[in-house]
């Protein structure tokens, strides 16, 4: 499974390089961008497991997109997937799982598929219910004519749209990262700082009047005798 897991990682990155080499050859709709034509995008690792006979690597992207690459018995597949395209996918093939269909002695198979961006790629997931009984399989192509199924267990079926999801979220996040080219003109004002209180001055108080002495009263001399 180890050698797996390396035949793995190195089909992700030659099958991006060459998806980006065929994109670049290609003019998209002007309406459309092109991931594959970025070349500094930053990939952050969801999941590195196994489910059933297959070794599956997932990733989120800071642009937008999410990648599933599966190495199935024969081959790999990588699929690239917009985050709003997985979002809707995770969501209805939920539902999908959830649902109890009637019962019937003839096998009911439902399937929820979702396409690569640019590419032929696809991935999907199915469930047979054969008399009340359900089997569950991933599916992954990268062309119409050739496809490998991974039959797995309720659980795990289960745990792969938990991760997916984790992806979707992760990659969602990482496109609301804030931004760091603002110029200071359109930067906030800096709080003013409250103005000192002064402190009340004491109210003014009457001068005081020195007090007065009163004058000793004159006393009278008596006249001398002639």
């Amino acid at each position: 499974m180890f050698i797996r897991f390396s035949l793995l990682v190195g089909a992700l990155a030659v099958g991006a390089v060459s998806r980006q080499s065929a994109a670049q050859s290609t003019t998209p709709p002007a309406a459309v961008p092109n991931p594959f034509a970025v070349t500094n995008v930053k990939r952050y690792p969801v999941s590195k497991s196994v489910f059933g006979d297959a070794g599956m690597i997932i990733n989120a992207r800071d642009d937008g997109f999410i990648e599933v690459a599966a190495a199935g018995p024969t081959k790999t597949v990588l699929v690239q997937l917009r985050t709003m395209a997985a979002r809707a996918w995770v969501d209805s093939t939920t539902r999908m799982l959830k649902a109890r269909p009637k019962r019937s002695p003839d096998a009911v198979t439902y399937r929820s598929e979702v396409p690569d961006f640019a590419a032929k790629a696809r991935m999907g997931l199915t469930r047979t219910v054969t008399a009340g009984k359900s089997e569950y399989a991933l599916t992954f192509a990268d062309d119409p004519a050739s496809a490998f199924t991974v039959p797995i267990e309720q659980s795990e079926a289960d745990v792969f749209m938990a991760l997916v999801r984790k992806a979707v979220a992760q990659s969602a996040k990482l496109l609301e990262k804030p931004d760091t080219t603002a110029t200071p003109d359109s930067a906030p004002p800096p709080k003013k700082k409250p103005a000192a209180k002064r402190k009340a001055s004491p109210p003014a108080q009457a001068p005081v009047k020195p007090a007065t002495t009163p004058a000793s009263p004159a006393t009278a001399t008596p006249a001398k005798p002639a």
